[in-house]
């Protein structure tokens, strides 16, 4: 069996659509959308208290993450890092919210190693903003890749048939 090549687990995180992506990138820099969620999907988050908000959080990145590891596992890559990218603070828990969150996955995953990002701005918009490091560590060797890799899956996040979706699941109830 061949060894599979590390790469960047990367997930990013459209706060004004509550949707995320899931892709790969080199440690050459070539981005390879994966897997997507329908707009919504991080609704349930709204409207909640905080505690709520980071255990709906916590659950649904969990999910993300194992199916992506699976998809890159399927293309003979496996993650080195994983990187989270929002493209800003969640609704309704803004700032605590998402630290929360990144400093779970940060203390949770030690192998790969997490790291979380936010960026100013819509993932759509062409021009590429700096990323603001809310948890984790990176390594400044791969930023080169990071940011070719991202560019590409930002301009990717345009094009639905780029991604394969995760459909939602029903709501049994409302709570």
């Amino acid at each position: 069996m061949s060894a599979k090549e590390p790469a960047l687990l990367t997930v990013l995180i459209d706060v004004a659509r509550l949707q995320w992506h899931v892709g790969s990138i080199s440690l050459e820099g070539s981005a390879i959308p994966l897997i997507r969620s329908e707009p919504g999907n991080l609704e349930p988050c709204l409207g909640v208290p905080l505690d709520e908000q980071v255990g709906f959080l916590r659950h649904r990145f969990a999910g993300v993450l194992q199916r992506g590891c699976d998809r890159m596992w399927g293309r003979q890559l496996k993650p080195r890092q994983i990187v989270f990218v929002a493209d800003g603070p969640f609704p309704d828990g803004g700032p605590v919210l998402t630290r929360r969150v990144a400093e779970h996955f940060v203390d949770w995953m030690v192998s790969p190693p997490v790291v979380y990002f936010e960026r100013q701005g819509a993932f759509s918009a062409p021009e590429i903003t700096p990323l603001q490091s809310i948890a984790g560590d990176f390594d400044e060797l791969l930023l080169p890749a990071l940011t070719v890799g991202l560019a590409s899956l930002y301009a990717a996040t345009n094009n639905n048939d780029d991604w394969e979706i995760v459909p939602s699941k029903p709501r049994s109830h409302q709570g």
